[in-house]
């Protein structure tokens, strides 16, 4: 039953191709069927430069809020040693990144990891992805907006709004945030890199500024950081957790492959400037901060922001209030890429026949697919609003079991793509095998690791719960992705008839 049904689903994906044969000389090379995956010609295909394809995967990764909560958390865990087990997560992700970009390199897609691994593994391997990827960009959205929440109620809270975190404020904000990103995504690729790269270089000041003081504070103590004496093999795996947790959806910018110029050179290059260029950045800070924020370990209990700490320590505590708010103009831009990265990968995913045919639709004056980013948008805006009203958590710790769960969705597509660009690259290169394998084995390793600790190390419920509440998602979307084709195969065998 199985192997019909892939059967039925390659069918699929062949007719598509032999049905869009003239109109892909009409739109040229890039809109093409490149290994099943076919771009919409209504996408401003060919569009983004270089530049612009890498300002926004820049700025959804939030280098500030990044250079806000990376230390922190691993300073939690890690001590003085965090920056060995930052180091580590940066080397595995640069690693994960080389195989994404053997088929960056290869490939032109829509649907990021998505579009990608099936010349690996074949067809299968495309309805695994998808049943972790959407939902995993639903969960992504969720996360931001929780995150804008965050951010936004403290900073007014700062400023003399004392209900600022609390439920009726905090939902007012998620709505203003989301209906806000959706509607830049909407009217549009141009405006939202503008948008997001305004925005970013508009909070990166702030954090410099306090990492910077913090730097000549005189409380850096390389020695005593790299001496590693409260090194233990247990920490530093936790830390390793932590710090990978960071580098989750960082291949987003592969999405928009189709509407990049040289696309098989500038997405390579927009993927692996995060683990290489943001890594080393987060490195830096962490190897600036750790020391002052173990030492203030007290203060972060009383529930202190890590920003605040360090602006008071470096002497720059004028600062602490402003950087809330910063940090939720940071976190605003992310949102906006995440909802373009997102949209495209259920519209290249509904285009296979996996999800209803209505999300393919783009808008033809803004060309953007609009039933793909509201798709997505709805149920992100739901399920933190829900979370809001009918949990006691805080926006804070409902922020941290979102975002938990986020990787959690993540390690399967990452792990089959390292195995699948292994496999790509043994075909053509033989004589590197070993190194590839080697590579693949701490890649794969890597991500397997971000699951297996929430099962080895389990945090208080319901952060628990979360790794089983991923696989049963998981699932339910596999079987309603498989469920979709065999009825869309259905109508149209009859039909044919």
């Amino acid at each position: 039953m199985a192997k019909r049904l892939l059967e039925l689903f390659e069918r699929r994906i062949a007719l598509q191709v032999s049905s869009s044969e003239s109109q892909r000389e009409a739109v040229g090379p890039q809109t093409g069927r490149t290994g099943g995956d076919i771009a919409n010609p209504g996408l401003q295909l060919g569009h983004l430069t270089g530049r612009q394809v890498m300002g926004l995967s820049i700025a959804s990764f939030v280098p500030a809020v990044g250079l806000a909560q990376v230390p922190a958390y691993l300073a939690a865990y890690s001590g003085r040693s965090s920056w060995l087990a930052m180091a580590a997560s940066v080397v595995a992700f640069t690693l994960i990144g080389l195989f994404i970009t053997v088929f960056a390199r290869r490939f032109i897609g829509t649907g990021s990891l998505y579009s990608y691994i099936r010349h690996a593994f074949g067809s299968w391997s495309t309805l695994v992805i998808a049943a972790a990827m959407i939902p995993g960009y639903i969960v992504a959205i969720m996360s931001l907006i929780v995150g804008v929440g965050v951010f936004f109620g403290s900073f007014l809270v700062s400023v003399g709004v004392a209900n600022a975190a609390g439920p009726g404020i905090q939902l007012l904000i998620y709505v203003l945030a989301t209906l806000v990103a959706m509607t830049i995504a909407y009217r549009g690729i141009d405006l939202s890199v503008r948008s997001s790269v305004i925005l970013t270089v508009i909070s990166l000041p702030v954090m410099l500024v306090i990492t910077i003081a913090t730097a000549f504070s005189g409380n850096v103590d390389l020695a005593g950081q790299f001496s590693l004496n409260d090194f233990t093999l247990n920490s530093f795996l936790q830390g390793l957790a932590i710090g990978s947790a960071y580098f989750i959806g960082f291949e987003g910018s592969a999405a928009l492959g189709a509407e990049t110029k040289n696309p098989n050179r500038n997405i390579p290059r927009a993927i692996i400037v995060i683990p290489v260029g943001i890594g080393l950045f987060y490195l830096a800070g962490t190897v600036i901060q750790v020391p002052t924020l173990v030492s203030a370990a007290d203060k972060l209990a009383l529930g202190i922001s890590p920003n605040a700490v360090l602006a008071e320590a470096a002497g720059v505590g004028f600062l602490s209030n402003v950087s809330d708010l910063v940090l939720a103009v940071a976190i605003f831009a992310s949102l906006i890429g995440f909802f373009n990265y997102g949209s495209r990968v259920v519209a290249s995913a509904a285009s296979d026949g996996l999800l209803p045919s209505s999300l393919v639709k783009v808008n033809k004056l803004h060309k953007s697919p609009g039933a793909a980013i509201a798709f997505i948008g709805v149920p992100s805006l739901i399920g933190p609003a829900l979370l809001l009203w009918l949990t006691p958590a805080s926006p804070l710790e409902i922020n941290g079991y979102i975002a938990t769960l986020l990787v959690y969705f993540w390690v399967i597509p990452y792990f089959l793509i390292c195995i699948g660009g292994a496999i790509l690259l043994n075909r053509t290169k033989g004589s590197r095998s070993f190194i590839v394998n080697v590579g693949a084995a701490l890649a794969s390793a890597t991500v397997l690791w971000l699951y297996l600790n929430g099962i080895i190390n389990p945090g208080p419920a319901p952060l628990n719960a979360l790794p089983y509440v991923m696989i049963g998602t998981f699932v339910v979307f596999l079987i309603a992705l498989v469920v979709s084709i065999r009825s869309k195969e259905k109508k149209r065998v009859p039909a044919q008839r």
